[in-house]
């Protein structure tokens, strides 16, 4: 089995961001589900981020931010209209969708939006996209813990965007499951590190933390971090046959856990395109400046 972890798909579910990368009127949850079976995902988490939140901080439900639950309430019904797909929510926090006798479960995943000490971080949780936004890092973890989600360090080593950082991960490492060492987006060679509008965005950054984890005996996993949609897949983790409980999400989830803490998975170290990475990133950086996303239609 496969499992691509952090995947967002489009840049934004906005009206805005599915117009420019072609996305508009189209279904996307088999967009998503296409893009899944051509790289033989068998699991995508749907990672929804974003600082629109209800009073306790958590995004609000039904919402376009709310990723997976958008997809299910928009997509899901049209999607089983379609000769050879079913569909159906598999859980509170995931979807299956099962085409010509192969399988996909999506789950939801997040990055909550910490506020450490003025300063915003990010962390990765799978199994869940209702952590509340805006506590530290330290409640953060405190949270996923207690509600025994999966989760792990989001590129700790690139600070540039809203890494931890080493020096301040290693204060927190042992209370993570894993840690995001690969991480396709980082596409650059390390010979580009130099320049301003690079900087850590290089895959030094991602060699780095992959020593960080072997040096605190912390497994590592590999994710797309997908902005596009047909870049699901392009970094995974692989898990021999039977490790993976699918009988109910709990089990899914429980099973992905405990294998991911114990290592008992292998790492697929794909990277994005530069043609690629400079296809969303150009849009996303127009998108920012113009505030093109935050227009109704």
């Amino acid at each position: 089995m496969r499992a691509d972890l952090h995947m967002h798909g489009p840049i934004g579910f906005e009206p805005y961001w599915l117009r420019v990368q072609g996305y508009q009127e189209k279904n996307l949850l088999k967009l998503i589900a296409d893009a899944c079976f051509e790289r033989d995902l068998d699991i995508c988490a749907i990672t929804s981020e974003s600082d629109q939140t209800d009073e306790k901080g958590i995004i609000k439900r039904g919402s376009i931010h709310d990723r997976l639950g958008y997809l299910e309430n928009n997509f899901l019904s049209d999607l089983n209209m379609l000769s050879h797909y079913t569909a159906d929510k598999f859980g509170k926090n995931s979807i299956l969708i099962e085409k010509l006798n192969r399988k996909l479960y999506l789950v939801s995943g997040q990055t909550p939006a910490i506020i450490d000490k003025g300063k915003r971080l990010d962390h990765l949780v799978l199994g869940s996209n209702r952590v509340p936004n805006f506590m530290d890092l330290n409640d953060t973890i405190k949270y996923c813990n207690y509600n025994e989600l999966l989760h792990g360090l989001e590129h700790p080593n690139l600070e540039a965007h809203f890494g931890v950082g080493l020096k301040k991960a290693g204060n927190y490492v042992e209370l993570c499951d894993f840690i995001e060492g690969h991480n396709a987006q980082l596409t650059w060679p390390r010979i580009f590190s130099g320049l301003p509008v690079i900087g850590q965005y290089t895959r030094s950054s991602n060699e780095k933390s992959k020593e960080f984890a072997r040096r605190n005996s912390k497994p590592y996993i590999s994710t797309s971090d997908a902005h596009r949609i047909q870049d699901a897949g392009i970094a995974a983790i692989s898990f021999d046959n039977g490790l993976i409980n699918t009988s109910n999400e709990g089990a899914l989830l429980a099973s992905l856990k405990s294998m991911i803490k114990h290592s008992k998975f292998e790492n697929i170290e794909g990277y994005e395109s530069l043609l690629g990475w400079f296809n969303w990133t150009s849009k996303f950086k127009i998108g920012l400046m113009t505030k093109g996303y935050k227009k109704t239609s």
